[in-house]
């Protein structure tokens, strides 16, 4: 009779993030330039970054997307 061989299922990896670079951010908010997006990051609500050295900065793009959402007004 054959052995049963009982496996342990493999553990469930955590999906990976997707970071924006600059240039993206700009395009997935619809920005016209980078000028534009340095102006958000200077303002009282700027859009989450990683700051990852003093030049270098990456957008996380759900966190973009939760903040673009937050921003939505609506006309009367």
């Amino acid at each position: 009779m054959a052995e049963l061989t009982t496996t342990t299922p493999a553990p469930e990896l955590p999906r990976p993030r997707r970071f924006l670079n600059p240039d993206e951010a700009v395009s997935f908010l619809g920005l016209r330039s980078r000028a534009a997006l340095s102006y958000l990051l200077r303002g009282e609500d700027p859009p989450p970054c990683v700051q990852l050295s003093a030049r270098n900065r990456v957008f996380d793009l759900e966190d973009l997307r939760t903040w673009a959402d937050g921003r939505k007004t609506v006309r009367k």
